[in-house]
């Protein structure tokens, strides 16, 4: 259920982008496989032309039951990246927050406000912690911890 909205939404984002081209990029998997990935050095592009990765590496399920027992919807609780590639040679830190995580924390508002949009789900909790050098592909951003509801 978490994984087919976050789906959505990057193909939400990816809307109107010719076939081969999108931006966004979704991927489910705990951190040795997100570490797998051979994703495409665009390092040296500007932060428009780059790719965009949301990557869920965890997700927990809690059936919220009425007074019959009854399943009547789920909190999830979880983790995701938000990241781009990024060299782990670039100046200072301050270049990367300036030039990757700033940029990052406006995609990651935007991602909050289109989730909620269907009005079955709630954000509880979104924490954001930056990350740098990630991943053997290296990659900079945000680590979201969330807790979301949703009523079925």
């Amino acid at each position: 259920m978490l994984v087919e909205r976050l789906k959505e939404l990057i193909a939400d984002f990816n809307t109107g982008a010719n076939p081969g081209e999108e931006k966004w990029h979704f991927n489910y998997g705990r951190d040795h496989w997100q570490n797998l990935q051979d994703l495409p050095d665009d390092s040296a592009e500007l932060f428009a032309d780059r790719n965009k990765y949301l990557m869920l590496l965890w997700q927990d399920r809690e059936h919220k039951l009425n007074n019959y027992s009854a399943i009547e919807g789920y909190t999830f609780t979880g983790e995701m990246l938000l990241v781009v590639r990024s060299k782990i040679s670039e100046a200072d830190y301050n270049f990367k927050y300036e030039t990757h995580i700033r940029n990052l924390q406006d995609e990651a508002m935007e991602i909050n406000d289109n989730f909620t949009v269907c009005e079955n789900w709630l954000i509880k909790k979104w924490k954001e912690i930056e990350v740098e050098n990630v991943y053997d592909t290296n990659l900079d951003g945000l680590k979201i911890q969330f807790t979301i509801e949703v009523c079925i």
